[in-house]
């Protein structure tokens, strides 16, 4: 198939990625040119050069200045020669926008149904030629009311990106993610510090305030920050961990960093946020209620002693391949091409 595949604009999509989108961008692109598809990535200038990519810059800071990329980068798909168009830059104006478009547009939903995402979806759910899909159960019945029915297609990892680890070094933790209060990296130093844990830290730090009033005064002795690290680097922290801990405050509308740590075998403790249910069963973690650091303290232990690692590979193995995701999207792609 022709696809052509809009990327968040703001970051590049490369290593060190930015975030989860970034990198799930970057996956969906190579493993669909992998398989014999002809990928035209529509992302920020400064993206993997081994793409095929049509640039797009922002031209400053801002919604403004990213609504008006976006609209460019729709433009530009407007002249292109596709079979699907999918959106994958969490923007509210594509859709909008799918009746000057020469294919079909497949829109995935990454996050909650924000309040300019919501008329977005009540405007173009009329049209045959705009599908959705959601990442998870939890963020399809967010968006219902908006955008009808969504195709649930689960965020999957390639497994050897995230190699298994047999065993982590005793009383280790690890936390990984944006540095934004929405990420609740000072519940997991709490709980590892109250639990007599060694516990690293990464990822970028996006909102620097933040990081120096709630993080940056807790460093040193057993909690470490690593930085931010390609996905190598943090695969091999993960892998030598006893326990993953993942604690955000928010609703994950998926959370692939409990995929993430499950697939090198590292069990999870963590916050019961949105879609975590859908990842974590009771063989690969346990989930506490969302800023509850006692309990997140007093089942460190628990998780590392009773969860098996080679479980928590396996769950990934079925649920979250990569191979699982991409017939998921190609089956859309179908669908729309033939409605």
């Amino acid at each position: 198939m022709r696809i052509a595949l809009l990327a968040p604009l703001r970051y590049p999509i490369r290593e060190p990625f930015h975030g989860g989108l970034e990198m799930h961008t970057h996956l969906l692109a190579r493993e669909l040119s992998a398989r014999g598809h002809s990928v035209t990535l529509f992302a920020h200038p400064d993206s993997d050069p081994r793409f095929r990519i049509v640039p797009q810059a922002i031209p400053g800071k801002g919604a403004l200045a990213t609504l008006r990329a976006t609209y460019a980068a729709v433009r530009s798909m407007g002249r292109g020669d596709f079979d699907v168009i999918h959106n994958n830059s969490i923007h509210f104006l594509p859709p909008l926008l799918v009746r000057h478009l020469p294919a079909p547009l497949v829109t995935t939903l990454h996050t909650p149904p924000y309040r300019s995402f919501q008329l977005t979806g009540w405007l173009a759910r009329a049209s045959a030629r705009c599908r959705y899909v959601a990442i998870s159960h939890f963020v399809a019945r967010q968006w219902a009311p908006y955008v009808g029915e969504s195709t649930v297609v689960h965020n999957g990892l390639a497994l050897e990106d995230w190699p298994y680890s047999a065993a982590g070094s005793p009383r280790t933790a690890v936390w990984y993610g944006r540095f934004t209060p929405e990420k609740g990296a000072e519940y997991a130093i709490a709980a590892a510090r109250a639990a007599g844990y060694r516990l690293t830290l990464a990822g970028p730090v996006y909102d620097p305030d933040y990081f120096s009033r709630a993080i940056a005064p807790q460093l040193g002795g057993d909690i470490h920050y690593a930085g931010h690290l390609t996905q190598a680097e943090l695969a091999a922290l993960v892998g030598q961990a006893a326990v993953g801990l993942v604690t955000p405050v928010w609703d994950e509308p998926f959370g692939l960093a409990y995929a993430e740590m499950l697939a090198c075998g590292t069990p999870v403790a963590g916050f019961a946020s949105g879609a975590a249910a859908e990842i974590i069963t009771p063989a690969t973690g346990i989930l506490v209620a969302k800023r509850d650091t006692a309990a997140l303290t007093q089942v460190l232990g628990e998780v590392e002693r009773s969860k098996d690692r080679q479980t928590c590979r396996a769950h990934v193995e079925k649920e979250f391949q990569v191979e699982t995701m991409l017939t998921g999207y190609l089956a859309v792609y179908a669908a729309a091409c033939a409605g």
